[in-house]
């Protein structure tokens, strides 16, 4: 999701110094300069448990998946 702020030249000037100083991005910069320093940073267990998460509360339909069809080239329309 993008998120545009207006700022003045002389800001844009300044956060531009310090981008290229520091090496990041702008979000990351400004998240630093308003004091939210918080990373994003998953491990394969925390998308895993939220898959399952997610999968327990499907309610719709689900589909078995024949991959020896995918596998031949086979296309779904045809079977």
């Amino acid at each position: 999701m993008s998120q545009l702020i207006n700022v003045s030249d002389e800001i844009y000037e300044r956060l531009t110094a310090l981008k290229k100083i520091k090496n990041e991005s702008y979000t990351s910069l400004i998240a630093e300069l308003l004091g939210r320093n918080e990373t994003k940073v998953y491990t394969l267990t925390d998308v895993l448990n939220e898959i399952k998460v997610q999968d327990k509360s499907f309610k719709g339909k689900k589909e078995r998946i024949d991959y020896d069809l995918i596998a031949y080239g086979v296309s779904r329309e045809s079977s």
